[in-house]
């Protein structure tokens, strides 16, 4: 029963996942609202999803502080009060005031506390396999801009008319129910609730390396390390995400739109495809090889890129594309493995809550590159600071080390 009970679990928090990563569908749902309200400035608009990502990272923050004190249910109630109450604003909206509270303020918050509260509950009933299921996780997490954005651009087509506000009443409603599923059911493992692996196949689970309070996690070198690691290769990501676009037109115009759109949604379906192959090779061969191959995978991928702008070769673009995706969906599963695996089970929540902040400052990655184009009117320039990332990111994966891993060596 008990393995009926986690696979459920798993489902109602995938669910979740899937219905709180909607707030990333925003370059969708704004280009629905620019046609309604054309006099609206694009920087304007973007200031909504500037509010949505410093509040998601506020938003795993309390849900850090509240969930070894209070349970998941407080935190996942506080999300169904925000999320459709956010949802609702943003559709009665005339002005963009309402987008910037409700849609990036209170959805923002609901997000990050969904999240947190999700990932940290699901890893705790499967302690002998957290890369896989944080996988599975974030797979629903990244796929559901690709979805939902594609169900939102035809249910709320740019035409003028105010059927994105139906659109954002829909998800309201979407996103209340599966957290209302996710207060019903899903709690920590009491100490009655055996959790193991299946019966039929026993398996050894490597204990954590520590369990560490958030203080004591912030004095060692490896938070530092691989939350470096991590603010790079996001950036990495976001720089791909924001200008593939671009890229792709500015390597070969002649390529038709529907097929630059194909082209770059394979960049969320390799981010889904990688998030769950990345949890698998974690829990097979622990963080390092893991870690290498999503920086290798990024390397490449922007190698490629590199390659094919001046060649004009849109296979070689969409090779990269695919590359990158995947490395990018790698980096984001497998740091709560990682957190879980470096720092223990106890203060988790918490010290996992503190990886998302890096998104204040690396969403600046995708405007840097931003000024790069239009200073040189060339993608050339964000591609090269794409590569330096990741080459940054290799030079700190040399130093990281599992907490105690050097002294074990040693001894």
């Amino acid at each position: 029963m008990n393995g009926t009970k986690r696979i459920l679990y798993l489902i109602t928090g995938t669910l979740i996942m899937l219905l709180a990563g909607t707030v990333y569908t925003w370059t969708i749902i704004s280009r629905s609202v620019s046609a309604t309200f054309p006099d609206w400035s694009a920087s304007a608009l973007s200031m909504t999803f500037t509010f949505t990502m410093m509040f998601y990272a506020v938003g795993g923050l309390v849900s850090g502080m509240l969930l070894r004190r209070t349970g998941p249910r407080v935190t996942l109630a506080s999300a169904a009060l925000l999320f459709p109450g956010g949802m609702l604003l943003s559709s009665l909206a005339q002005t963009p005031v309402p987008l910037y509270l409700g849609f990036g303020i209170m959805c923002g918050m609901a997000a990050g506390l969904s999240y947190n509260t999700v990932v940290s509950v699901i890893s705790a009933w499967f302690p002998d396999k957290k890369g896989v299921t944080s996988g599975i996780l974030l797979a629903g997490f990244g796929l559901s801009s690709f979805i939902a954005g594609k169900l939102f651009a035809a249910f709320a087509p740019a035409d003028g008319s105010r059927a994105w506000a139906s659109g954002l009443r829909l998800l309201a409603l979407l996103m209340l129910a599966a957290l209302i599923l996710g207060i019903a059911l899903l709690h920590f493992p009491a100490p009655h609730e055996t959790v193991s692996a299946s019966s039929s196949r026993k398996k050894e689970t490597r204990p954590p390396a520590s369990d560490m309070t958030t203080g004591e996690m912030l004095r060692t070198s490896s938070f530092w390390f691989s939350y470096a690691w991590v603010s790079m290769l996001t950036a990495c990501g976001l720089i791909l995400v924001s200008q593939a676009s671009g890229i792709a037109a500015e390597t070969n115009s002649a390529v038709p739109g529907s097929t630059v759109a194909t082209a770059v949604g394979m960049i969320s379906v390799m981010n889904a495809a990688g998030r769950i192959c990345t949890g698998l090779l974690f829990d097979r061969f622990g963080y390092r090889m893991t870690m290498l191959l999503i920086t290798v995978s990024f390397g490449i991928s922007a190698v490629l890129m590199l390659l094919a702008l001046p060649a004009g070769s849109f296979p070689l673009l969409t090779a990269g594309f695919m590359l990158g995706g995947f490395a990018y969906g790698g980096n984001a599963s497998i740091i709560p493995p990682i957190i879980a695996d470096f720092y223990g089970p106890s203060y988790y929540a918490a010290n996992l809550s503190l990886i998302p902040t890096n998104v204040i400052f690396t969403s600046f990655a995708s405007v840097l590159a931003g000024r790069i184009y239009d200073r040189t009117h060339s993608y050339m320039g964000a591609l090269i600071l794409l590569l330096g990332a990741v080459i940054l990111s290799a030079v700190l994966l040399i130093f990281l080390r599992r907490p105690g891993e050097r002294r074990r060596k040693n001894g």
